[in-house]
This record gives structure tokens, C-alpha cells and sequence, in this order.
């Protein structure tokens, strides 16, 4: 074959390549009805208490309590305000591994991790130092990425890690209106190096040179089992379940979702006035993701004053197939085989942290 006709080979199986990511980007959506499956849908869980963690002793305190994480031994780890706590499975307390600084193993005010097996990795969100540390929260290996202007530490899978890359517009190229921000899931080796960019998904938030304000949510949540991711990224109910081998969007789907309007805060009706951003009418249908073997449960923007937050569970080919209540005053922190971690406050905004056991 002549150079030409190689050149022209080549040229084809790009334009095909390029067809089929659009094509896996425009994938038709799975439109749901409004109701599941299920003939109980609709229901208050039905739990029983298993612990429950105070911070009364004064050895921690809880104030934003975040990012309960559980290891494969089931210790569980909680991050706070220059606070990553560690407790035992039973619930009791073992130590704060938070320790501040700027060396092997400290952390800084704002960080990231996750737990992968028996591990933590933790993303150090000040220097963008990213390293190892054991159950244990002891030290064990920096990983020096590439790249240092990562986002967030989405994921860790058995070869590497997902990090998220944002593509921000310079001030001067911001004009004041809604405008698409690239958010980029990464795949990272083990040694840092950067491998390939997974998927791309672009919500919209308003940029004016002087000032920006998220109008969208951006959740992410890894199958457990790492083959696929689930995302969501906008304001209306649409979630994408992308591939992690091919990076193709496996599948999309929706359900018929009756929006929660939105009480304006008088700090964005100041900054709405000072920029013109636009006026939100409706709250972000979803709150966030949790893999749940092979479902997936969505945390709704639904509350009801007696029955607490709206979860829907989709099952893997996207079908809607239930939904049920938490209950009154709890917040969903985790999932974890047949148990629930939420977070409860009391009358006089003391925070506690409850395991209940999900009864059939």
C-alpha cells in the first residue's frame, strides 16, 4: 500500500473512533416512571441501631463530619475539621491520625482520601502531595504524580487512581453567563504517571470575571467492584454509568422526578443582584451516589418532614425497582453490605454518627 493509502487508513479509523465515543455520548436515555417497581416503594427503612459515636468524651469532636469511609476489616474512618478519626468496628474510638504539617504523612487543613482493602490515600489538597498511610494511619509510601493540578481524588482502583482535572477559563474569558466547565476523570498509574483521560463531563456554572458560583452538582461514585463509574453532573436527574475499560458511557438513565422548589438564601439573592447570575428555581434533583453491590441508590433532593430523605435504587441495567425513605433526621453517610452509616442531630445540634443493620 502507498503512503497515501496508510495515511488515508489511518484517517478512517480515527474518524470511526471519534463516531463511536459520540455515538457512546449520545446514548439514548433510559426514561423511568415516576414510581418503581417495587409494591412497597415509598416506605420508611426499616432499621435497627447497632452503634451509635458521640463526641462527649473530648477526645474529638464531630462539626462537619465527612467522608466516612469503611476498610475491609471494617474500621471506619471519618474526616472533620483537621480531623481524620479512626474507629474500631464496634464503633469505639481509636485515634485522631490527623496530623498537620507539611511532611512524610502530615496533612494539611483541606484534604481528600480514600480507602482501598486495608489503606488509606490520601490527597493533600494545600501542596497536592499525595501519599499511602495503613489502617493504622502510619506513613508508608509518597506517590509523586505527574500532574500536580488535580481536583480530586475520585477513586482507587487494584493498577492506579482516578483523579479529577478541571479546565477553568482564564478571568478575562469569563462573560457572566452560564458557561460549560470541563471536568476530566483521570486515570493515574501507581508511580503518579498519568495514563489516559476517562471521561469528560461539562456542567454549567456562571463565571463573570470577578466572582463564579457552582450552579451544579458534580458526584462521582466507583462500582464496587472498579468496573464502572456513576456520575452526575448538571441540575436534572441524569445518570451516567461509564465504562472504566473503554471509557464509553455503558448507559444513561432518568426517572420521572417531581422537582423540591428552591428557597432562594439571602446570600445568593446579594450575589445574584451584585453579578446577575440566574435566579434558581428548583433545588439539584440528586444529592448524591452510592453503590450498592450491583445497584445503585440515589439520594434525592425529596424531604419529608416525618419521613426524612427520598433514596431511589436503580438496578444494573437502569431500571428503577424501589424506593423508600431514611427516616426523619438522619443524613446517609455510607452503604455497606446490609448496614446504613447516617449522621443525626440532636435538639441542641449535638452530632452523633449511627450504624443501623437494614432489616428485611
Amino acid at each position: 500500500m502507498s503512503c497515501d493509502g496508510h495515511r488515508m487508513s489511518w484517517i478512517i479509523a480515527g474518524a470511526l473512533l471519534l463516531l463511536f465515543a459520540a455515538a457512546g455520548r449520545a446514548q439514548s436515555v433510559i426514561e423511568n416512571p415516576a414510581k418503581p417497581k417495587a409494591a412497597n416503594a415509598g416506605r420508611v427503612l426499616k432499621l435497627t441501631e447497632v452503634w451509635r459515636i458521640r463526641d462527649g468524651s473530648g477526645e474529638f469532636y464531630f462539626k462537619y463530619p465527612n467522608q466516612l469511609q469503611i476498610t475491609d476489616d471494617g474500621t471506619v474512618f471519618v474526616a472533620d475539621e483537621k480531623e481524620l478519626l479512626r474507629f474500631s468496628p464496634d464503633g469505639r474510638f481509636v485515634r485522631n491520625i490527623f496530623k498537620q504539617g507539611q511532611g512524610p504523612g502530615e496533612i494539611g487543613e483541606y484534604f481528600s482520601y480514600f480507602v482501598r482493602g486495608l489503606d488509606l490515600f490520601i490527597q493533600d489538597m494545600n501542596s497536592m502531595r499525595f501519599w499511602r498511610a495503613d489502617s493504622n494511619g502510619l506513613f508508608q509510601e509518597a506517590i509523586n504524580l505527574a500532574n500536580r493540578d488535580y481536583r480530586g481524588l475520585v477513586g482507587v482502583l487494584p493498577d492506579g487512581f482516578l483523579f479529577l482535572k478541571t479546565v477553568w477559563p482564564p478571568p478575562n474569558e469569563r462573560t457572566g453567563k452560564l458557561m460549560e466547565i470541563p471536568h476530566i476523570v483521570t486515570f493515574v498509574a501507581r508511580d503518579g504517571s498519568e495514563k489516559r483521560d476517562i471521561a469528560t463531563f461539562r456542567p454549567k456554572d456562571f463565571l463573570a470575571p470577578q466572582a463564579a458560583t457552582s450552579m451544579t452538582a458534580k458526584i462521582t461514585a466507583l462500582s464496587p467492584d472498579g468496573k464502572v463509574l456513576y456520575a452526575f453532573y448538571g441540575r436534572d436527574y441524569l445518570i451516567e454509568v461509564v465504562n472504566l475499560t473503554t471509557g464509553a458511557v455503558a448507559k444513561r438513565f432518568s426517572r420521572a422526578y417531581p422537582k423540591v422548589p428552591h428557597a432562594e438564601k439571602e446570600w445568593e439573592a446579594d450575589f445574584r443582584k451584585k453579578y446577575g447570575s440566574p435566579k434558581l428555581e428548583y433545588e439539584i434533583d440528586v444529592s448524591n451516589l452510592y453503590p450498592v453491590g450491583d445497584r445503585l441508590w440515589v439520594e434525592t433532593s425529596t424531604v419529608n418532614e416525618l419521613k426524612g430523605r427520598l433514596i431511589d435504587v436503580f438496578d444494573s441495567d437502569g431500571r428503577f425497582v424501589d424506593s423508600f425513605y431514611l427516616g426523619a433526621g438522619r443524613a446517609l453517610m455510607a452503604v455497606r453490605e446490609d448496614a446504613i452509616f447516617c449522621q443525626e442531630k440532636s435538639g441542641d445540634e449535638t452530632i452523633a454518627i449511627v450504624k443501623y443493620r437494614i432489616e428485611k
